[in-house]
């Protein structure tokens, strides 16, 4: 009998210590859920009202408030622990156990990590310019401690790791007031060239948008007549411009009796091709 009360009442204090630490354990993830939503509103509205103001960096504002938020995270994990009566030696000596996993993660972290810092020194771009990175080019809309995020034409939203934008080329089409449009194709009515490049020219030379007088010239190939078309525009109306341009050579090309044999290339908008 004695023994079957000793042993409820090591049942009870084993039951009230895994509530005691649960409890501990639901106020530890209270307290970091609060911390880390608060800071990200606070982060989030700080960065609303500083960006856009006359002498602030958009690109710093950008980043010195990802990092503040990931530092507060990072003390506020701390404290979560210390609230869940975790000691940070276990931790330690768990992550001693996969320190070569550990050891690659935190080399890719420290890598973005600089990789920001220098993109932040040399500001090859700003918040809401046009960029071309690779095979994207899109509006740049944040640039974090570790990533950096743009938005494509096609409303396609890009992160990328900080360490790539470093590593490549980086063309800044907001920068360069003027653009030059180079469209190439072909067609098979070889004895209609005269034509279709006089109209070409005329409809260039009468489009405002237009600052130099256009390139328009043709190159006999197995494959037809390829006709090439460069023209200077502004970056913000470039796009607009050569779409609309293409569709006039489509109609003339169809007024003509002309058959189009496809599109060899298209460069616009900082270099961006495509081949068809």
């Amino acid at each position: 009998m004695f023994g079957e009360l000793n042993l409820s009442e090591e049942m009870l204090k084993l039951l009230n210590q895994i509530a005691v630490k649960g409890a501990y354990i639901f106020v530890a993830i209270a307290f970091f859920i609060v911390i880390q939503r608060i800071t990200a509103s606070l982060i989030n509205s700080s960065k609303q009202k500083l960006e856009g103001r006359p002498g602030i960096s958009g690109i710093s504002v950008s980043f010195w408030l990802s990092f503040l938020y990931y530092v507060i995270v990072i003390v506020a994990f701390l404290g979560a622990l210390r609230i869940a009566g975790i000691s940070y030696t276990s931790i330690l000596a768990g992550v001693s156990i996969t320190g070569l996993i550990v050891g690659l993660a935190t080399q890719n972290i420290l890598s973005n990590l600089f990789a920001g810092m220098m993109i932040l020194a040399q500001k090859p771009f700003d918040i809401g310019d046009s960029v071309t990175v690779g095979n994207y080019t899109g509006t740049v809309k944040a640039i974090n401690v570790l990533t950096t995020t743009i938005e494509t034409l096609e409303r396609l939203e890009i992160t990328m790791p900080n360490k790539m934008l470093v590593d490549g080329a980086i063309v800044n089409n907001t920068k360069s007031p003027t653009r030059m449009w180079n469209f190439s194709f072909y067609v098979d009515c070889w004895e209609k060239y005269p034509d279709i490049k006089a109209h070409i020219v005329n409809l260039l030379k009468a489009d405002k948008r237009v600052l130099e007088d256009p390139i328009v010239f043709g190159e006999l190939t197995e494959k037809g007549i390829r006709i090439t078309v460069r023209a200077v525009a502004e970056t913000s109306q470039l796009l607009t411009m050569s779409r609309e341009t293409q569709d006039h050579i489509i109609d003339l090309l169809s007024e003509l009796g002309c058959k189009p044999l496809g599109v060899t290339e298209i460069t616009i908008q900082g270099g961006k091709s495509r081949s068809e």
